[in-house]
């Protein structure tokens, strides 16, 4: 038996499964801070009047604010302060943390995204949970493998593909999450989907069509086909990038 190789997997099985606890309640934890930030701005939040500073480029509006003489700022997308270089408006601001804000007027409005924020988090956390507690139990499997004397799964067609399966599965929940969270994006913004649904075609075609490569022809080229795939699947997902953001300035 392989001593360096089950060390090594014993260490990986004790750090995803550690991170499998700590990472979902660190996020949980930064989350629900931010949700509680915003109920308290729904509850007791002042009325201020912000001057817009700069615009970035990136579609970034930058705001200033004063309370009590004392100067503060803030930033959010454009969308949700279209506002231009010098122009007031009003935001409304925490009275005990006067530099977390909103460009917003109605305190309504800080309670919605702050329920919002919180339905967005479970799903994340709880993804995120699933997504490194699965490859923790991966690794206890190819650990256990190792001990009862199995052979590598490199040379092992069958355990190869088994393992490719159990991936392409982890996988699946982990891209329906991300490709769904920007459709609804897509859509309440008045967005075309369409971009969100070209990806969701390039990635169910590279996922698919790799396992029934790897199943057909082995684990042998696996490696070989993996590295071409690299060299053009990050050009096409720049690409993808590119065309939502040409959606987002057309409206397309």
């Amino acid at each position: 038996m392989d001593a360096t190789r089950e060390r090594s997997l014993s260490r990986w099985r004790a750090g995803l499964a550690l991170a499998a606890l700590v990472v979902p309640l660190a996020l949980f934890a930064l989350f629900e801070r931010q949700a509680r930030r915003l109920d308290a701005l729904a509850e007791q939040g002042a009325p201020v009047t912000a001057n817009v500073t700069r615009v970035t480029e990136g579609g970034t509006v930058h705001y200033a604010y004063w309370v009590d003489g004392v100067g503060y700022s803030w930033n959010v997308a454009r969308d949700d302060a279209p506002y231009e270089p010098g122009a007031t408006f009003a935001a409304t601001y925490l009275p005990d943390d006067p530099s977390f804000s909103r460009p917003i007027a109605d305190r309504a409005l800080a309670a919605a995204e702050a329920s919002g924020n919180r339905s967005f988090a479970w799903k994340v956390v709880l993804g995120v949970g699933l997504f490194l507690g699965f490859f923790a139990l991966l690794t206890h499997r190819d650990l256990r493998r190792l001990r009862a004397g199995a052979p590598r799964e490199e040379d092992d067609p069958a355990a190869y593909r088994q393992r490719l399966m159990l991936v392409g599965l982890a996988l699946a929940p982990l891209l329906a999450l991300i490709l769904g969270y920007h459709a609804s994006d897509a859509l309440e913004r008045g967005e075309s989907v369409v971009p969100v649904l070209f990806g969701v075609v390039l990635a169910l075609s590279v996922l698919g069509g790799t396992l029934l490569f790897v199943l057909r022809r082995g684990p042998g080229e696996a490696r070989a086909r993996a590295a071409r795939l690299m060299r053009w699947v990050a050009p096409i997902a720049l690409g993808i990038a590119a065309l939502r953001l040409v959606g987002l300035a057309f409206g397309v």
